[in-house]
């Protein structure tokens, strides 16, 4: 009896969860390029912060200075203290096109994170009414900007987060980021963001459209200079203060490779867990739960088959089925999401070991905040609390008409 009641409430268990993501995600918009338009799209001055960034740094603006559409655009690379040859390939790339500038962030001042005070050092010097704050490790296709710019204009969006589809290269990559992406499905709520009546905001910060207006209105990347999220602090910000926040995903809009190797990998992830799970409790319960799903998928139908063949009767057949159908419909998600990433079926089948890493970083990034410490591209950061909430802008008027929000 308890082989059975354990393979039901695996069964309920992976149903719910699956069920969770699934309603989700029917919720997440997805869009392809727009359809060119007869006037070019407003000035958009786009900041690239980079620290590091020689390997990605010549695809990015390169694949910027190709966008179809844009009039007055121009590019903004803040060098954040690069130690390569980020700054050189810049200069270069400036030499050749006027609409490539590149700018030094001065040393980081106490209590500022690096890519906040990169992006505020930035935004201060330039003028316009769009900016576009794009990560370096992005690759944008030629309708890139123009379709952001209408979506963010017929919507009336403040602030307009694109998803990039996510380029999976190493064995590592692709093990542990999927299992990611299914915690975040698992354990968020990802429609608020876009739900006005909502203060919650999760925003992807490799892709930000703002009205310059409303950045300037609640404080700008100054208002979020201490938080590791701060994409989603400065999306809280946004909505706080009354304006309209919209994450949506792409097609054949803007890629992404976030880590090249397993270090990167392991420290940005670990880096991130934090603030997608608030607490260090949050962290030890999502360990344990990617831990208990990698396993028992494995283990509880193998045991009800043991069972079975040793003359467990009608309960322990009941119990095979029921649990190979919850370990199945696991597996199955998983083979699924492979073919998402385009990267061989088989890393579907590979799962647990995905979340097994996942839930080894997840630790590891519990050991390094109770060491009070956060090191990433370089730096070394402290941390000897768990993040607090970001924080809230005043509210201020919207100065735009609310119909169609």
């Amino acid at each position: 009896m308890a082989l059975l009641l354990l393979s039901i409430a695996w069964m309920l268990t992976v149903a719910g969860l699956l069920v969770r993501a699934i309603t989700q995600y029917r919720h997440y918009e997805v869009i392809g390029p727009a359809e060119a338009e007869a006037i070019p799209t407003p000035p958009i001055t786009v900041i690239v912060p980079a620290r590091n960034e020689a390997l990605n740094i010549e695809r990015c603006v390169t694949a910027l200075l190709n966008q179809q559409g844009t009039g007055d655009l121009r590019i903004i690379v803040i060098d954040d203290g690069s130690e390569d040859q980020t700054p050189d390939i810049v200069r270069r790339l400036a030499k050749d096109d006027p609409r490539v500038e590149l700018l030094s962030a001065p040393p980081l001042p106490a209590g500022w994170r690096g890519k906040p005070h990169a992006c505020a050092t930035a935004a201060r010097r330039v003028s316009g009414d769009w900016l576009c704050f794009i990560d370096a490790d992005t690759s944008a296709e030629p309708p890139l900007l123009r379709t952001a710019s209408r979506i963010a204009r017929e919507r009336n969006v403040d602030l307009l987060s694109l998803q990039p589809f996510q380029d999976l290269g190493s064995p590592w990559e692709r093990l542990i980021l999927p299992a990611g992406f299914f915690l975040i499905a698992f354990t968020q709520d990802l429609r608020k963001t876009n739900d006005p009546d909502s203060p919650e905001a999760a925003v992807n910060g490799q892709f930000l459209l703002v009205r310059r207006h409303a950045y300037d209105a609640i404080g700008g990347h100054e208002s979020v200079r201490d938080q590791f999220a701060e994409d989603s602090a400065l999306a809280a910000n946004f909505k706080a203060a009354g304006f309209r926040v919209a994450v949506i995903g792409t097609q054949g809009l803007l890629y992404t490779r976030m880590y090249s190797d397993l270090r990167s990998l392991w420290e940005g992830v670990g880096r991130q867990a934090p603030t997608l799970l608030e607490s260090s409790l949050a962290l030890v319960l999502a360990a344990v739960l990617a831990l208990t799903l990698a396993w028992a998928a494995i283990a509880i139908p193998v045991w009800a088959i043991c069972s079975a063949l040793r003359g467990g009767g009608i309960e322990a057949t009941v119990a095979v089925f029921v649990s190979l159908a919850g370990s199945l419909a696991l597996f199955g998600t998983h083979i699924g999401a492979a073919r998402y990433f385009k990267i061989p079926f088989w890393y579907g089948l590979l799962f647990p070991i995905g979340y097994t890493l996942g839930s080894a970083v997840l630790i590891w990034s519990i050991w390094q905040k109770a060491r009070g410490r956060v090191a990433w591209k370089g730096r070394v950061y402290a941390q000897t609390t768990d993040p607090a909430p970001p924080p809230r802008a005043p509210a201020v008027a919207h100065p735009q008409p609310k119909a169609g929000r």
